[in-house]
């Protein structure tokens, strides 16, 4: 995985890729910089098994387990990274394939930190594809902006009319133990969901740059810190 595009979406709002310049520690996107997971499952013997798993650091993935008696063919699995967040000049994917009849559990080992950046920005890509009669909980740990930082997420599905999936993504004001509350540049996630034949289901946008909005404001956060979402689709 030598070429930087294949880290990059193609709609990198302004608000991130404004911030864009020279990083002077580690360049944008080199060797530990550029974190890719691909993960495949797969149906075998009456359980859902990790059939493929292609990593490269600082990502990775912890084998698959199963903890559910009354799902005993789950597969849970805990995304991994060596780094201890995510800092400028980041550049990270993670591609989710889930076969026909695999059921499948995926978190996170611990919150999402998004370290303060002086010169550039972070983004992540997540790519997921449910085949005909999956189940994905998909269910992430809080993403936590610290000061001054800059991420942009996009998050794409395509998930079989026959499939369900569960998302769900959470955002802190930052560390607030440390006295940082709404001190980041920006946060900017988009989360679009297609079915099989490319028909979309929905686009959600969160643009959250709180040096610019005021997200106490009726309407936007009130009196809340957090946002939250739960993103559902299912035939049933």
């Amino acid at each position: 995985m030598t070429d930087l595009k294949f880290f990059l979406p193609d709609d990198v709002p302004n608000q991130v890729s404004v911030h864009d310049s020279k990083v002077e520690q580690l360049g944008v996107g080199v060797s530990g910089k550029r974190g890719f997971l691909n993960l495949v499952f797969e149906q075998k013997k009456g359980k859902t098994i990790l059939s493929e798993q292609q990593c490269e650091v600082p990502l990775f993935a912890q084998r698959a387990m199963y903890f559910d008696e009354n799902v005993p063919s789950l597969a849970y699995l805990y995304i991994m990274s060596v780094s201890g967040g995510i800092l400028q000049g980041d550049r990270y994917r993670i591609d989710v394939l889930l076969k026909k009849n695999s059921l499948a559990h995926i978190t996170t080992q611990s919150a999402t930190r998004i370290y303060g950046m002086n010169s550039n920005n972070a983004i992540q890509m997540i790519n997921v594809c449910l085949e005909e009669d999956t189940y994905l909980e998909f269910l992430p740990d809080q993403i936590i902006p610290y000061r001054n930082s800059k991420y942009y997420q996009r998050v794409d599905f395509s998930v079989h009319d026959s499939s369900t999936m569960v998302y769900s993504e959470i955002i802190t004001p930052g560390r607030v133990a440390m006295n940082e509350c709404f001190e980041y540049e920006v946060c900017y996630l988009k989360t679009r969901a297609k079915n099989q034949n490319g028909k979309f289901k929905f686009i959600d946008i969160i643009n959250l740059e709180p040096k610019k909005q005021n997200l106490r404001s009726f309407g936007v956060l009130d009196d809340n810190a957090n946002v939250g979402n739960v993103y559902l689709l299912s035939p049933k």
